[in-house]
């Protein structure tokens, strides 16, 4: 049995994706999640995790550099695995 953490999300459409919890990473206060769809694990997306009424809402990130920065930080963490 695997371990893997998964998640589904809402799309824009209303539709229910499945996704994979490659990592949870907190940067500056800021909680990120690099999410692997299913059904297309070559491709990792970054979301903000933001928490509400003790719910979390997952968030695309969609800025060039906060997404770069979420990358170089799995990248000094994980890059050699």
């Amino acid at each position: 049995m695997s371990d893997t953490k998964k998640i589904k999300l809402i799309d824009e459409n209303g539709q229910a994706e499945e996704f994979e919890i490659v990592e949870m990473l907190e940067i500056d206060d800021n909680k990120y999640a690099l999410l692997a769809h299913l059904e297309d694990e070559d491709d990792a997306y970054v979301y903000k995790v933001i928490e509400s009424e003790g719910k979390e809402e997952y968030v695309p990130v969609e800025n060039d550099d906060e997404f770069e920065m979420v990358l170089e930080e799995y990248d000094s963490l994980f890059g050699d695995e």
